[in-house]
């Protein structure tokens, strides 16, 4: 395996921006010579959500080839933090980085020239060269870019889900400064230079910050094991307590250009396959039994599960599963650099409403790393927000939100289509 291999998708995305004229070569070169350190103490470093936004940045950083280095102390792991085994923090990155793209690797400690980015965790100081420093912070359901000159303490929490969400803000930010290396070759400059702008200050809420803390998510079934249902799972294996049974539908085996965007996929997972390697890693976790078959309609996995994740780029495959009778169903999706997530239960609009078109085509689809988490982290948190409350307000239906502007994040109901095949007057006979 190449690095180009396993970057095949990041690169066809990356040349919605700039076209055919830059060779592959030039492309990884704004990749691999972005570099950025992630910067943080002992005391800002103490708690799980804190040790899940550190994690979570390096490793999507890491599978968009960037050049990271690992300014920490040595600490021992407060939770499940999938792929790296229990034990120490440190150690878990150095074995689960020389396991990702071909000749990338953490480096430990500080960098000895200047850098193109510092990111540092809560009021964390740091001395490191940088053309550009942030920091970023969490609080419960909240990740957070807060500005160099704005440090606060990491407020420990062992809910992570804010700080996965900051992990994510902080590789979208490495992923800026790697495109704005581009802006010479880009086909519209204005709008390239638009989309990734630097922020110093960011702010993405998952949930109101009076939701409460869930883990037991009861039967879920996950149709696909591919990369936004592998980013819900990352997230969900980290939620203190979780308790989840289920099954993971999904008949193919990992590939090279998976590595680019599969949470939990290492190199070594190459051929092998997806639901049951997927199965295998989360087994002291959740109880999720692997299907190695392509979901159909009137299959015989049918019943499903009172909830179900879909997280497939079919979109006829999202109608069946809503019409296959489950009281509850959250999608997720991208599509090139933005990110959305749905959900739909009896009495609102549904996976046909939302998406009542199919756009047909087998071409590899372009796709980035903290993109397709991005997807799969709204995906999770619908379900997380449903297990603890069972109705969720209509008015957060949908959300679509382009990571690199999360301020420009949208989101709403899903109208119900007089038409609609699935839930309108429309409504498809039902299969004998």
């Amino acid at each position: 395996m190449i690095l180009s291999d396993a970057l095949d998708r990041t690169l066809l995305l990356m040349r919605d921006e700039v076209g055919d004229t830059p060779s592959d070569d030039a492309l990884i070169e704004a990749l691999t010579s972005t570099s950025v350190a992630l910067v943080v103490d002992e005391a800002n470093i103490s708690s799980h959500a804190a040790q899940s936004a550190f994690i979570t940045a390096a490793l999507l950083m890491a599978r968009s080839a960037h050049r990271v280095f690992l300014s920490a102390p040595e600490t021992t792991l407060l939770g499940p933090q999938l792929p790296l085994p229990p034990g120490p923090m440190l150690r878990g990155l150095a074995r689960v980085g020389q396991n990702l793209l071909p000749g990338i690797a953490f480096t430990f400690g500080a960098p000895e020239r200047e850098i193109d980015l510092v990111i540092a965790f809560g009021d964390t100081t740091s001395e490191i060269p940088a053309r550009r420093h942030i920091r970023v912070s969490a609080e419960p359901w909240t990740g957070s870019i807060v500005a160099w000159d704005e440090p606060r303490r990491w407020i420990p929490s062992w809910w992570p889900m804010g700080g996965l969400a900051a992990g994510a803000l902080a590789a979208g930010e490495a992923f800026k400064q790697a495109m704005l290396k581009l802006l010479p070759f880009a086909m519209n400059p204005t709008m390239t230079a638009s989309v990734f702008a630097l922020s110093d200050q960011a702010h993405v809420e998952l949930a109101p910050p009076q939701t409460p803390f869930f883990g037991d998510l009861g039967d879920v079934d996950f149709i696909s094991g591919g990369a936004i249902n592998s980013s819900a799972l990352y997230a969900i294996s980290r939620l203190p307590g979780v308790r989840l049974s289920g099954r993971i539908v999904e008949p193919d085996t990992f590939a090279p250009s998976n590595l680019n965007r599969y949470a939990l996929m290492l190199a070594s997972h190459d051929g092998l396959g997806k639901a049951w390697t997927l199965s295998g890693m989360l087994d002291d976790i959740v109880r999720l039994v692997a299907v190695p078959a392509r979901y159909l309609a009137g299959s015989p996995i049918e019943p499903l599960a009172r909830r179900v994740v879909v997280g497939v780029d079919d979109i006829p495959t999202r109608w069946n599963v809503q019409r296959a009778g489950s009281s509850w169903l959250t999608i997720g999706a991208t599509t090139h650099w933005s990110a959305m997530a749905s959900f739909h239960a009896s009495g609102l609009g549904c996976a046909q409403c939302l998406h009542p078109e199919d756009e047909p085509g087998d071409a590899p689809i372009p796709t980035l790393a903290c993109v397709s988490f991005w997807a799969g982290l709204l995906t999770a948190a619908y379900l997380i927000r449903h297990a603890a409350l069972t109705d969720l307000p209509v008015a957060d239906q949908h959300v679509y939100m382009t990571p690199f502007r999360p301020e420009c994040a949208v989101s709403g109901s899903v109208r119900i289509r007089p038409s609609c095949p699935t839930c309108g007057t429309g409504r498809a006979q039902p299969r004998a």
